[in-house]
């Protein structure tokens, strides 16, 4: 349902009528509640939708109208679950994820949690082995395999700060945060096994 406030016809007026229609027509915000404002040439954007997605796009679709200077974004999202209404990649992989053959071998699920975290921790090891192998070590130097672990570490804690800032504002510390733990910890393992090496 989209709500646009009659006016008199001024260029507001007018530009209004515009971004409503371009709403209105996109059926990607079909069911979804907005109501559309200009002042100034400036879009305000409010009411409830039901996903993220649905307020991006009805952002992007005024943002993109001819004679828009700016939009004011206050689309809330509604308290149920946040679902795209296109589908991910990532859930076509897992739906299919029983239809692939097992490895030569097969595969066994660890018997307890213990069993687990020590097969993951052989995953690491091998991929640091295949790390040194790829660029032509005969083997890996661990101190150094904890110190590039701690930098890309620490990059994607600031990528993710300036991303999720804006969003989330101070909320967005409870994302940054584990990372910027980690990173220190990977640091540390590093520091300590150039310790024991020297």
């Amino acid at each position: 349902m989209l709500h646009v406030p009659s006016d008199d016809d001024g260029p507001d007026a007018r530009l209004t009528r515009r971004v409503a229609t371009r709403l209105y027509a996109e059926p990607r915000l079909l069911g979804e509640t907005i109501t559309v404002n200009v002042q100034n040439r400036v879009v305000d954007l409010a009411g409830t939708v039901g996903s993220m997605y649905a307020r991006i796009t009805a952002a992007d679709l005024a943002r993109s109208t001819p004679g828009v200077v700016d939009v004011c974004n206050r689309l809330e999202l509604a308290r149920v679950a946040d679902v795209s209404l296109l589908p991910d990649e990532f859930d076509a992989i897992v739906a299919r994820w029983d239809e692939q053959p097992d490895p030569p071998g097969g595969t066994e699920a660890p018997g307890n949690a213990a069993e687990a975290t020590g097969n993951a921790a052989g995953a690491t090891g091998n991929a640091a082995e295949a790390t040194g192998k790829a660029a032509g070590a005969e083997s890996a130097d661990p101190a150094q395999t904890f110190r590039v672990g701690a930098a890309i570490t620490a990059c994607i804690a600031v990528v993710l700060w300036v991303v999720a800032l804006p969003e989330l504002g101070a909320a967005a510390l409870l994302i940054v945060v584990p990372f910027v733990a980690t990173a220190l910890a990977l640091r540390y393992l590093a520091r300590r096994l150039s310790s024991r090496s020297d």
